[in-house]
């Protein structure tokens, strides 16, 4: 570092041409964060949560193990994640050694976005499903891997007292490209909601993500066309490509005791990634699922918490050049804490209003009963067999006493049943709500549902707060924690690192949060299976607690002089 670097601490004091590189740099996280928004946890959850029911129905049994829409999607985060985690490390000693970051970048960028545009086609098959899952586990294979080159650059770009600046500074840049990206797609699928082509939309908007990422990437790579590394000419065969990888790992773990703090720190970023990747995947299949939450509702929500976590990484920024970047990534990760527990007390409010309820029958005059409101069944196996039962059933249509009575049991006892009715005698003190065993409102029979009735009761039931509307503060808390935990995580890592193996470290960086991207996401659906999403959400916040403490043990000033070291 020259005299002049050493005194310089904002980037605005960077020479033209490197601000020019870096501002490619942060327009890949605005062209790649599209994915993030309406693929891995908007648009594209809820959008196989619907399809998966339609075609199965609330869940699905392997090996004596349920699972439900939800955890098969998390389950799918967790199989491309660690396939991710497994190459990352061994690609980034090569990425390293050869100089092929920006290379590797654009090979997985390319396989990310194009097998994202596939996923538009599933449709055309028998089981849409199931090939959403396999386009999906690809795509998602493209995009993590394709980051972790991406974060490996931050080294070569800025000095490392603008590292904090740099990471949040792309961090906003992509909140509001997946925001903006978002933003369209929630006004589309707005438009065409309830059309016969609505359908074709959502795929519409699903496949636009892969033409999106790939065309704002190419500014990206047209920025760092001048981004030079030092790397050997001489040319090697795959064998030696993988040997190379292999052998500098082990060389790196030979050495693991030298490495003291970025151990500490990645054990660390494991637990509290555990969470973190397991909330954000499975947040737009958990409102749908199990809050009754609708698409445009969870896409809005996630919409605004792009634009909340922006200025939340702006924030965090500002805090740490007030205390310290460790102490600002610690208040960061304890806000997650309290957004987790938050997210296990959600419990809709129990419906009371015709409008809430799927059937409303009222008695008639004549001993039978007037159907004033009606669902409109599908034949999906969710719906199945009540759409044999009562798919003749509409608004204005008189049913006898005996077939209320056979319409209400069947709604309390069955097991998939979701629908809420309600009875409307000529004395009000006979009406009743009766609501179905998978009913989004219906708590009682979880481990810890206890707790979500307690804050119902004291806390959404007197401020008249509905689900959607939780959803939505839970999302703005958590999207502004958001902002500082991703973007302080990273530049922490970068700055007690060596910049001569950024590659290799961003490999293990990598290797963490993706391994987390399958152990968070397994042990949620492995719990979920045996118990409930609550309880499955409870096993997430264990691992975050964790890393929390064990963030608090890092030495900062010992990992930046050891990187120092390394560098020179």
């Amino acid at each position: 570092m020259t005299n002049n670097q050493s005194t310089m601490k904002r980037i605005k004091e960077l020479p033209k041409n490197s601000r020019k590189q870096l501002l490619g740099w942060y327009m890949y996280d605005w062209a790649n964060s599209a994915f993030s928004t309406s693929i891995s946890t908007a648009l594209l959850p809820v959008y196989f949560v619907i399809l998966f029911q339609q075609a199965i129905g609330s869940q699905i049994e392997f090996f004596s193990l349920k699972f439900t829409g939800s955890s098969l999607w998390s389950l799918s985060i967790g199989i491309s994640t660690l396939i991710v985690a497994v190459v990352s490390p061994v690609l980034g000693v090569i990425a390293d050694q050869r100089g092929i970051k920006k290379l590797l970048l654009f090979y997985f960028t390319l396989v990310g976005s194009f097998f994202t545009v596939l996923i538009f086609f599933t449709s055309y098959s028998d089981s849409a499903w199931a090939w959403i899952l396999f386009f999906f586990i690809i795509a998602n294979i493209g995009f993590s891997a394709a980051n972790v080159f991406y974060n490996a650059l931050l080294n070569d770009l800025v000095l490392p007292q603008m590292l904090d600046e740099a990471s949040s500074k792309g961090f906003a840049f992509g909140y509001i490209g997946g925001g903006l990206a978002l933003a369209i797609h929630l006004v589309v699928v707005q438009l065409t909601t309830d059309t016969p082509h609505s359908d074709l939309f959502v795929r519409l908007c699903i496949a636009s993500v892969g033409i999106w990422w790939f065309g704002w990437s190419i500014w990206t790579f047209k920025s760092l066309e001048n981004l030079k590394f030092d790397k050997s000419e001489v040319k090697i065969s795959l064998f030696e490509y993988i040997s190379l990888g292999f052998s500098g790992l082990l060389k790196t773990f030979q050495q693991i005791r030298n490495y003291k703090v970025v151990v500490i720190f990645l054990i660390a970023f494991l637990f509290f990634s555990d969470g973190l990747a397991t909330i954000l995947g499975v947040a737009g299949a958990y409102a749908s699922d199990s809050l009754g939450v609708g698409m445009s509702f969870v896409m809005g929500t996630i919409l605004i918490i792009q634009f909340v976590a922006a200025p939340g990484a702006a924030f965090f920024d500002w805090l740490s050049r007030k205390l310290s970047t460790k102490k600002s990534l610690l208040i960061s990760w304890i806000g997650w804490v309290v957004a987790i527990i938050f997210a296990i007390g959600l419990a809709p409010l129990i419906p009371v209003s015709d409008s809430e309820l799927d059937y409303v029958l009222e008695k008639s005059s004549t001993d039978q009963y007037i159907i004033l409101k009606s669902p409109e069944l599908s034949d999906s196996k969710n719906e199945s067999d009540f759409y044999k039962l009562y798919s003749d059933i509409e608004e204005g249509d008189f049913i006898s006493s005996k077939r209320k009575n056979q319409l209400v049991s069947d709604i309390e006892g069955t097991s998939t049943s979701k629908f809420g009715v309600l009875v409307r005698d000529k004395n009000d003190a006979d009406s009743k709500i009766v609501l179905g065993k998978m009913h989004p409102s219906n708590l009682g029979d979880g481990m810890i549902d206890w707790f979500p009735i307690a804050v119902r009761d004291l806390i959404w039931i007197p401020l008249g707060l509905s689900a959607g509307l939780q959803f939505l503060i839970l999302g703005v808390f958590g999207g502004f924690v958001m902002g500082g935990s991703q973007a302080l995580a990273r530049s922490l890592f970068a700055y007690i690192i060596p910049n001569k193996k950024s590659g290799e470290f961003f490999g293990f960086f990598g290797f963490v949060y993706k391994t987390s991207s399958f152990i968070g996401p397994f042990i949620y659906a492995l719990t979920v299976s045996l118990s409930d999403t609550r309880v499955g959400i409870f096993s997430i916040l264990i691992f975050v607690v964790i890393g929390t403490i064990i963030l608090g043990k890092v030495d900062v000033a010992a990992g930046r002089l050891f990187a120092e070291r390394e560098n020179s």
